[in-house]
């Protein structure tokens, strides 16, 4: 089957065929230059345009995710105060009790940059079958926390990230449950910089994250970076910035200053996913990540096709995500 990228150009190929058949045909009539142009360039437009419009809200419906109701699982409404407000978020349960005393484990899901937390139910609702309790949280600018700060605050989401572990640990509903933690893109920078160093946190996974923040941001494509740049995302941070932003630099650190026994320890509780095809978050810093980390394969996923987003990947990433957290 041919990728939407090959049948754009074959699009792109017959639009300019039918232009040029337009252009001779226009100059067989003795027509002058600027009219063989503006008729050419309105037939390649005439042709293109619908095409591209498909191509568009295709992806549109592919990539939807209708809302999810589920009887046997309950949504709590929450809200934990932070620097500039609250953040709200789920508490996402198994009506089953058995099922949850048996896990004892709680996740916290950090959603990616233009994420809410309804985004990851597909991902979510699944885990809390299992009996995992689910604290899936909107980011600061983002969803019900839209009013709290802004979404491109990356340095305030890692002490709000830091700041919800110690809210859960102040409630005696989770008292001596265990802690695991996932990130989806900046919210694996998020759930990585945040909670690498934290001994609380049982096991972390991290889905398309970076690796050096700086060298990466720069090197977006045009239009995500006009985005970033719309939204006030720091394209250019300053050396402190940047080490704060970067897992690597974070992890590098704690790998000296912890021994041989407690890093190992605490290298083996990350797992690492990512997309070979990411073109926003490139694989090299999959491959960056897991040389620092000094991973085992068992805490390697590495997914040929899905992009960014993971798409089609969904029960690759449950399946990979239990069986990480059950190990």
């Amino acid at each position: 089957m041919l990728s939407k990228n090959q049948k754009r150009i074959i699009v792109i190929i017959i639009s300019f065929l039918v232009s040029a058949f337009i252009w001779h045909l226009n100059k067989s009539w003795g027509n002058d230059f600027r009219s063989l142009l503006i008729s050419s360039i309105l037939t390649f437009l005439t042709v293109f345009v619908p095409f591209e419009i498909y191509f568009s809200f295709r992806d549109i419906w592919v990539d939807r995710w209708i809302p999810l109701y589920l009887e046997n699982i309950e949504i709590i409404k929450i809200k934990i105060n932070v620097d500039g407000g609250f953040l709200y978020a789920d508490l996402i349960k198994s009506k089953d009790k058995q099922a949850i005393k048996s896990r004892n484990a709680l996740i916290v899901i950090s959603h990616g940059f233009s994420d809410t937390k309804e985004t990851l139910q597909y991902y979510s609702f699944p885990l809390a079958y299992q009996g995992y309790i689910i604290l899936a949280y909107d980011s600061r600018g983002t969803g019900e926390s839209k009013k709290t700060g802004r979404k491109s605050q990356f340095l305030k989401r890692i002490e709000d990230f830091k700041k919800i572990i110690e809210w859960i640990k102040t409630k005696n509903e989770f008292l001596g449950m265990k802690i695991n933690c996932i990130g989806f893109s900046i919210g694996a920078i998020t759930t990585l910089c945040g909670g690498f160093s934290d001994k609380s946190i049982n096991k972390i996974i991290v889905i398309s994250s970076m690796s050096y923040y700086k060298q990466n941001i720069p090197k977006y494509n045009p239009l995500i970076m006009l985005r970033y740049f719309m939204k006030g995302v720091k394209l250019f941070p300053n050396k402190e910035e940047n080490e704060k932003l970067s897992p690597y630099f974070i992890i590098n650190r704690a790998k000296k200053d912890l021994s041989e026994e407690e890093w190992k320890k605490f290298s083996r509780r990350v797992m690492l996913i990512h997309c070979k095809n990411d073109k926003v978050i490139k694989f090299k810093n999959f491959e960056e990540n897991r040389i620092i980390l000094e991973s085992p394969e068992k805490n390697l996923l590495i997914l040929k096709k899905g992009g960014h987003s993971q798409k089609k990947n969904e029960c690759s990433l449950i399946g990979a995500t239990l069986s990480f957290l059950n190990s």
